[in-house]
């Protein structure tokens, strides 16, 4: 995600430069792809931490009925 938000940020530099239009361009693509990525991937370790938890608290309920 921060090297997406890199990007985002080159790209609004190139921008207010006014640098050639397909440079920004791709840069903005690129950093928004990451971005989502990032996002998707920090998302997916969320929900493995939390069912990881659900399942140790399953288990010990188990063992102990």
């Amino acid at each position: 995600m921060f090297i997406g938000i890199v990007f985002v940020v080159a790209s609004a530099l190139l921008l207010m430069g006014a640098a050639p239009r397909l440079n920004w361009i791709i840069l903005l693509a690129v950093g928004t792809l990451l971005c989502v990525a990032g996002f998707v991937l920090l998302v997916m370790e969320l929900l493995e931490t939390w069912l990881s938890r659900g399942q140790k608290a399953l288990v010990d309920g188990l063992q102990a009925g």
